[in-house]
């Protein structure tokens, strides 16, 4: 049975409300309890019907007895799934019980603890759309096969067939699958038939024979092409619409080579039969379905792999990655769910910088840097909790500081010994510092408490100051992170520690020809001093975190030569990104501007470039102008569309004459869709017609349609509500606008939103009561929903609008905020 998370924690020794965040993790509070081992399960499947979003069923269950004289098998199993039978092994209908997502077998006669157990469960499944399976018609729109996917992660897989849904039960798995003519379906492990009916249906039968957890059983069901490729013997294969088959060999071609890198890194081969890549409709993303993994359909042609996709850049090596973490290893609950996520999110900057390089891999952490920011900023939770918010990028950051910390050798043999621990099995957070422990001798449990069990990180305030009669250099350093994190209604309060332990590393530059002083220091207490002997001469620049080795945010106040000397020499990105940031608070000294300037057209890494040149828009034109034309011209995309952007924001003649070159010759998508954004703001009177243009142009995931769109947004140009309402069946984007303009009080573009809640086309109903359920300002969007709702045209329209008003009165929702966007 199912039980609220309260009660799943019965053999803590301390009561809840006294337990700290790490205690509950140690302890596996969040472990779901069950009396039995699920072994195998054969999942059958067919009669697909998109028009009712059902299927048949029928599941056959292996299990073996964990208590002695179990009577009955508690399964989850969706309400909506209609059973018509459950039959022993050999013969016999079993009596059941169902509540909620419950399902209750009981069996013929109890059972010996260790005893196998088999019954088969036929049914008619039945799903709403997008819970556990989604069922896809194409509705006449283009790159839109009619399909199914499933998505069991975290616990949606019982709404399609029963199961136990937690991950700290492991099974191996069959699929077979009867599909309509035409269609294919992938599924997990290896094949091991494909009939051909003949009335054009197609049986294929999936054998998944390593165990994994039941929320990566997959089954995709679409008209799909296979492209086949390998490693070593291992199929690895990519489906793709057939309209798609040009565009998925140039995408997918790095997946080998990606494999080989992390089974060379683990020191563990790839562990399963083969590996599929499938490309769905309207998917989040990507799913790591043991051995199949599930992937949207945003392929990039050939022009666009000079803007750095996300997709080959993120999306591939972090799925795949999972293969690893998440399906070889598991989350023994979903508290230590960083465990799979952190890692994917982790091992991506591993594969570039083993092939590009260490910027690439720096590259790779600073993005990760800024999205932990931005989440930690809006709630600070720690990465091993329930529910935690940054167990991607705080997961990756801190595996990435704790690589540093024990060196390549140490760590990776870490990383083996935690997957060879615990293959195909399940793994809690401190099984990782074990293995850590195990493979180095070093017990890092000050680590894993206030990285990894408590919440934010270290905020050093530093200052520097120079005896040159002593020859040395005193840094200063405070900590001054707050803790100011309430607890909520259990009791459970998220700590920040009040000091961080961390060793530090400081480079002090000295006059040509005397090198670098570096100095090493412990840093324990919330405030620290560091004395750097032997400083012979006065500082040429001062590196606080030689190597960025800590996760932090620094203020550090330094005269601008020590900065542009830094900039110029340090190697870290990071560090570079910071330093930028403080020179470009500095409009007014000349010393910051040749330093950004000379970054922006000579530094050795496109990031840097491309970060110089944002912080010159801060500069006097004079000054700026020069190197932000250059920078126009760079080779690299990155670079480009930034010294667009930065130009916009310098404004003048010479800056629209830029953006025009760039909007009518530059071949890169994100360079297009600044220099729309700097030409609108620009040059006014030719506006629309380059609204109108931008939004017939063709770019990989809309980038200059997007442009376009917020240029309307933001100007709130109420001339173009026409033009933006007839795409409203084209972008989701459209009903956003109209969102935004009847925020700022146009009423034609609220007629418009309103009448396309009745739109014939059902995915256009849904982007209007998106549009009000996110975007329109929530005192104009209820009390229209709640005057139109109840005459809108279509039942499933009717429902969702009735829904979001019920949703809306209980106080959640969501909320537009049109009128400031």
């Amino acid at each position: 049975m199912r039980l609220p998370l309260s009660l799943l924690a019965c053999c803590a020794a301390a009561s809840l409300d006294a337990q700290s965040n790490a205690e509950r993790m140690a302890n596996d509070h969040y472990t779901r309890s069950h009396d039995y081992d699920l072994i195998h399960q054969r999942i059958e499947l067919s009669n697909f019907n998109w028009d009712s979003t059902s299927f048949d069923g029928q599941v056959a269950t292996t299990l073996v007895a964990r208590r002695a004289g179990l009577d009955s098998v508690i399964l989850d199993a969706g309400a909506k799934l209609v059973l018509k039978s459950v039959t022993r092994a050999g013969g016999g209908t079993l009596r059941t019980g169902r509540h909620g997502d419950t399902l209750v077998v009981f069996l013929a006669r109890p059972v010996a603890f260790g005893d196998t157990v088999r019954f088969t469960i036929t049914y008619h499944g039945v799903v709403e759309s997008g819970h556990g399976l989604t069922f896809i018609s194409s509705e006449g729109r283009p790159h839109r096969p009619r399909q199914i996917w499933s998505q069991g992660e975290d616990d949606n897989n019982h709404l399609w067939f029963p199961t136990y849904d937690f991950p700290n039960d492991k099974m191996t798995w069959e699929v077979v699958a009867t599909v309509p003519k035409g269609m294919t379906a992938v599924s997990n492990g290896r094949l091991l038939s494909d009939v051909l009916a003949r009335d054009g249906s197609r049986t294929l039968d999936w054998l998944q024979d390593k165990p994994s957890a039941t929320y990566l059983v997959s089954i995709i069901v679409a008209p799909l092409v296979k492209i086949h490729d390998a490693w070593r013997t291992i199929p690895v294969d990519y489906y793709v619409y057939h309209e798609d088959s040009a565009l998925a060999r140039p995408l997918f071609k790095i997946t080998p080579d990606m494999i080989d890198t992390y089974s060379r890194l683990t020191g563990v081969a790839y562990p399963w039969a083969k590996y599929a890549q499938t490309t769905v409709a309207d998917f989040f993303g990507g799913m790591e379905n043991v051995s199949a993994t599930t992937l949207v359909d945003w392929l990039p042609g050939p022009r666009d792999y000079q803007d750095r996709p996300w997709y080959p850049w993120i999306l591939i090596p972090h799925e795949l990655s999972h293969q690893w973490f998440g399906d070889y290893v598991t989350t023994e609950n979903w508290a230590n769910m960083w465990l799979n996520e952190g890692f994917a999110e982790f091992m991506p900057g591993q594969y570039w910088g083993q092939k590009l390089g260490t910027h690439a891999e720096q590259d790779y952490f600073l993005d990760e840097y800024d999205q932990f920011m931005q989440i930690d900023h809006d709630r600070r939770m720690p990465v091993a909790a329930l529910g935690s918010n940054n167990i991607y990028p705080k997961g990756a950051l801190v595996l990435e500081m704790l690589k540093r910390y024990l060196g390549d050798q140490r760590f990776w043999a870490s990383v083996h010994r935690y997957l060879v621990d615990h293959a195909f099995a399940n793994a809690t957070t401190d099984d990782l510092r074990q293995a850590v422990l195990d493979a180095t001798g070093e017990n890092l449990d000050w680590f894993w408490d206030q990285w990894i069990y408590q919440a934010g990180y270290p905020e050093f305030v530093v200052t520097a100051k120079y005896d040159s009669s002593a020859a040395t250099l005193t840094l200063v350093v405070q900590q001054t992170q707050q803790d100011s994190s309430k607890a909520d209604s259990t009791g459970l309060r998220y700590t920040t520690p009040a000091a961080f332990r961390m060793p530090v590393t400081v480079r002090v530059g000295t006059a040509p020809g005397r090198g670098d002083v570096i100095a090493r220091a412990q840093l324990s207490r919330r405030q620290d001093t560091i004395v750097v002997r032997d400083v012979k001469s006065p500082p040429t620049m001062v590196i606080f975190d030689d190597g960025n080795t800590i996760l932090k945010r620094l203020t550090f106040d330094q005269p601008t030569a020590w900065l542009a000397t830094q900039l110029r020499r340090d190697p870290d990105l990071w560090n570079r990104h910071w330093v930028i940031a403080q020179l470009g608070q500095r409009p007014g000294d000349t010393t910051a501007a040749a330093a950004l300037a000379q970054a922006a057209t000579g530094a050795d890494y496109f990031l840097t470039r491309a970060g110089a040149a944002q912080a010159l828009a801060a500069f006097p034109e004079g000054v700026a102008l020069p190197p932000l034309q250059a920078a126009a011209r760079d080779t690299a995309a990155q670079v480009r569309a930034a010294a667009i952007e930065a130009l916009g924001n310098l404004g003048g003649d010479r800056a629209v004459a830029l953006a025009r070159q760039a909007w009518t010759s530059d071949s890169s998508d994100p360079v297009r869709a600044a220099a729309v954004v700097v030409l609108a703001r620009g040059d006014s009177s030719a506006r629309r017609a380059l609204i109108l243009q931008a939004l017939r142009t063709p770019s990989y995931r809309d980038a200059v349609q997007t442009a376009a769109y917020r240029v309307i947004a933001q100007t709130g140009d109420t001339t173009m509500v026409d033009s933006v309402d007839a795409r409203a069946g084209e972008h989701r984007f459209a009903a956003h606008v109209l969102a935004v303009l009847a925020s700022r009080g146009n009423a034609r573009a609220l007629d418009l939103l309103v009448k396309r809640l009745d739109d014939e086309r059902a995915y256009v109903r849904r982007w209007a009561l998106e549009a009000f359920r996110f975007t329109l300002r929530r005192d104009i969007a209820q009390p229209k929903l709640q005057a139109v709702g109840a005459g809108l045209k279509f039942a499933d329209t009717r429902q969702a609008a009735a829904e979001l008003l019920q949703q809306w009165q209980q106080g959640g929702g969501g909320g537009g905020g049109g009128g400031d966007q």
